[in-house]
């Protein structure tokens, strides 16, 4: 008996254990992220005229975050002055709209405490394809901010790693090795940074909060955090290298030299350029050529005062960088050609003025380096007194030149290219498959260019039979665009396929998410990049 009521007691305090927790977290497990249920106007509206009044409401209350309105002009304005009234958010626009197309983005937190965020886009007049280009809102500071830590990163990445393969393939200069990898050091932190500080930009925050999670959780996601993953790598490398001897040191230089050049090539412009294979070619291209070069300055500038061997260095190192230099100019015309698309816009595009110093720079720096070669390099063979102080001054004033003309570049941080806002009314549909165990689907973008954009989704099992779905959500988001995802509710056809209309309002590499619900109890999602021209 005594067991008995041992027991019973027991289980009387584990069910008072379960029952407070849940009593506890109920709050909890019952908050899910709110929804926008309807907007006014409503998502791909075509108006007669400006409305007076926007309003947007959810399933339950939320607290506005950030509400932007990009007009026909693409011109970007927050929204401030916002009324609340239970679940739904009222306000005015800045200004009478003009006719053509505006996107309203919107972010808000739900009571979970998540934040959540959309778009719509609707007309005003009669609705065509050309859409507002999109400008991100400007914050002086962090854009100063992400220009100069883009700097930083560039001359770290190219001179550590540029180092890293001089120092273990051409001669072996224990001070400069030193100073490569505190560069390396440098270059790591850079990357670190330039993560927060896009995510800051893609979210459209200031740099009090780059402590939020959020932001770092932005600035990690796709092709940038793609590209800083890869930096750092190279970084890694290089230190390893520097680390290492012989053979060990060239592979591993080798594997920092492979790593760069990738991630100049998976983010960035290029990122979008079309042909993909050409243009991400002569990126990674360019970008090795150029840390073959800009990396060898420092240690070679340290080497030629080393009088016991000064030349074997200097001989190996002019015999082997005139090959990276053809290299690096080919690529670069040929990145020229493709990023501007018509020769008018090298001086019709702010791209095109960027491009213009950035030339006007290459050039002084290619007639220092040849004063050098001609020069400079004959006269340190010689033994002549003042070459090494001569051949020292000049690498300075090259490594000079290097970082304003890394400057320069990062200026095309904030001026998109001009093939980008070129207009491809005779676009081609793009087809991308998304398949996993539990479903497939075979979705294609008429036309796959900026603007109304038609998508039809076949959904199927995954032995090609059709699926009897209950519903499908498309999405297509694009952060870096500095507008939030735009979602869809597809149609069911009576031939098979789902059907939904979104507006893809700037080209480059989107995420296209399908949210397929299978039944009451089961929901799969697709991701899928795909390109907008």
């Amino acid at each position: 008996m005594t067991a008995l009521r041992h027991r019973m007691r027991s289980r009387g305090r584990w069910l008072a254990w379960i029952t407070a927790i849940v009593v506890v977290l109920w709050p909890a497990l019952a908050a899910a992220h709110a929804s926008l249920v309807a907007s006014d106007p409503a998502s791909e509206a075509v108006l007669a005229t400006s409305p007076t009044t926007f309003s947007l409401t959810f399933n339950e209350p939320v607290t506005a975050l950030l509400l932007q309105l990009i007009d026909a002009r693409g011109r970007s304005q927050a929204i401030t002055a916002i009324d609340q009234d239970g679940a739904t958010l009222r306000f005015a626009p800045p200004a009478l709209l003009s006719e053509g197309a505006h996107v309203l983005s919107w972010r808000v937190i739900s009571a979970d405490g998540h934040p959540i965020g959309g778009a719509l886009t609707f007309w005003i007049g009669t609705p065509g394809q050309r859409l507002p280009p999109i400008v991100v809102p400007d914050d002086p500071v962090r854009r100063a901010a992400i220009w100069g830590t883009r700097i930083t990163v560039d001359f770290t990445l190219l001179t550590a790693v540029g180092g890293a393969v001089f120092l273990g393939w051409i001669a072996t200069v224990p001070v400069a090795g030193m100073m490569t990898a505190g560069l390396a050091l440098l270059g790591l932190a850079a990357v670190v940074l330039s993560a927060g500080l896009q995510g800051l930009d893609a979210l459209d925050l200031p740099l009090a909060r780059l402590g939020d999670a959020a932001v770092w959780r932005a600035g990690a996601s796709g092709s940038f955090g793609d590209a800083a993953t890869l930096s750092g790598l190279a970084l890694v490398l290089a230190l390893a290298a520097l680390r290492w001897r012989g053979w060990n040191a060239r592979l591993l230089s080798l594997g920092a030299v492979v790593s760069l050049g990738t991630a100049f090539a998976v983010s960035g412009h290029a990122a979008t350029a079309e042909p993909r294979s050409l243009s991400g070619a002569a990126v990674w291209v360019h970008g090795v050529s150029l840390a073959l070069w800009i990396g060898a300055l420092l240690p070679l500038a340290i080497a030629v005062g080393r009088r016991d061997a000064a030349p074997a260095p200097l001989r190996r190192f002019s015999k082997a960088i005139p090959l990276a230099i053809v290299a690096l100019l080919i690529s670069g015309i040929a990145l020229a050609a493709i990023e501007l698309g018509r020769i008018d816009a090298l001086w019709q595009s702010d791209y095109g003025r960027v491009l213009i110093a950035k030339l006007a720079l290459v050039v002084v720096l290619l007639a220092l380096a040849l004063w050098n070669r001609v020069r400079l390099t004959p006269l340190l063979l010689a033994g002549e007194a003042t070459a090494v102080r001569r051949m020292r001054a000049s690498i300075a004033a090259e490594l000079v030149l290097v970082i304003a003309i890394l400057g320069v570049v990062g200026l095309w941080r904030f001026t998109p290219p001009p093939r980008s806002a070129v207009s491809q009314s005779t676009a081609p549909s793009e087809v991308v498959h998304l398949h996993t165990e539990r479903a497939m689907a075979t979705v294609t973008l008429a036309p796959a260019r900026a603007g109304p954009v038609e998508i039809e989704v076949l959904l199927q099992t995954a032995d090609e039979a059709l699926l009897a779905a209950q519903a499908l959500t498309v999405t297509l988001a694009n952060p870096a665009a500095g507008i939030e995802p735009l979602s869809a509710e597809a149609r069911k056809t009576a031939d098979g396929p789902w059907r939904a209309r979104l507006t893809a309002p700037v080209p480059g590499t989107w995420t296209l998410t399908l949210g397929i619900l299978i039944s009451d109890f089961e929901k799969v999602n697709l991701e899928a990049p795909i390109v907008i021209r």
